[in-house]
This record gives C-alpha cells, structure tokens and sequence, in this order.
C-alpha cells in the first residue's frame, strides 16, 4: 500500500499555489488527516483502502473524468486527488499563519510579510473547505451513478456534515 493517495507535489499543483517551503512533514501529516476523516468517511472503509492499495484500477476515481449519468446527461467531476488536495490546502492554512509559507500564512504587502488577521485566515479555510466539499460531492455522485463497477462502495448517496459552523459576532 502506498502511504498517501496524492503527494505534497500534487497538493500544490491540484489546489491553490503555495510557496516551496513547507516542510513536507508537515504537509504529509495534512494529508493524512484528510484521509483519514474526509475521504474515509465518504468512501466506507473498505473501498478507501481498496482504492490506497490498488490505485491503478481507480484512476478515473482519483484523477476524475467525464461519464455519462445513469439518470441521463453527460457528467463531470475532478477526481479525488483535487479533493484530498483542497482538503489539505484547507488544513494548511487553518494551522499555518494569504501565502502558506514556513513562516505561516502570511500577508504579503510589500517587501516584508505580516500575519494575517484571523478574518481572513477562515475566509481562506472555509472557502478552501468548501470547494473540498464540492469535489468530493462529485465523486460520490459519480460512485453512485456508477455502483455496478464499484461493488466495494456501500455509501448511502450522500455525505455527512462533518463541520461544525462558527460565528463571530461584532468585532
């Protein structure tokens, strides 16, 4: 079994750009917790370790595609390394301190960098999130539109809340 469905390379080219110098421990440890809770959780748990053991007979799942749909109409989706990357992304910029560099997420306004306010730290997180959620919405979709080929799949056809919405109010 390879230890992770994406590597650190692949979150920053299927996700937002980030700066170089993360440490890729770090990013790896990211990516394992969006496995484990995202992905997992979503999948059931003996597909998502089918698809960790043999990726190459999932690779329209991981890299995405377009089917047609058993309701009719043609359908696209981007796979589930896009998600798992956003997913990540998503974690980086919540943990870290926008640019995702080794100093944190940082505000970059001219030659020196600055934290940025925690505002805009979730805006980042929950829009990041969001997209994570959408793509991984698709590829359920599309594991449902396609049960016959996945027969390890036992989802229900839809995904759990697995957040919980916080509000600040006033200042």
């Amino acid at each position: 079994m390879q230890p992770y469905l994406i590597t650190t390379d692949e979150v920053s080219k299927l996700a937002r750009t980030m700066s170089v110098h993360i440490d890729t421990e770090k990013i790896e440890t990211y990516i394992r917790e969006s496995e484990n809770i995202d992905l997992k959780s979503a999948l059931g748990d003996t597909l998502f370790l089918d698809v960790k053991d043999h990726p190459d007979n999932y690779s329209e799942l991981l890299n995405g595609g377009s089917y047609n749909a058993k309701c009719g109409g043609k359908r696209f989706f981007v796979g589930l390394k896009t998600a798992l990357a956003y997913y990540t992304y998503a974690r980086m910029v919540k943990n870290g301190d926008g640019n995702v560099t080794r100093f944190g997420f940082m505000n970059k306004g001219n030659e020196y960098s600055s934290h940025s306010d925690f505002k805009e730290k979730l805006m980042a997180y929950n829009d990041a999130f969001s997209m994570a959620d959408q793509y991984l919405k698709e590829c359920v979709r599309y594991l449902n539109d396609n049960r016959e080929s996945f027969p390890l799949y036992r989802g229900n056809g839809g995904l759990a809340a697995n957040r919980i919405t916080c509000r600040i109010l006033g200042e």
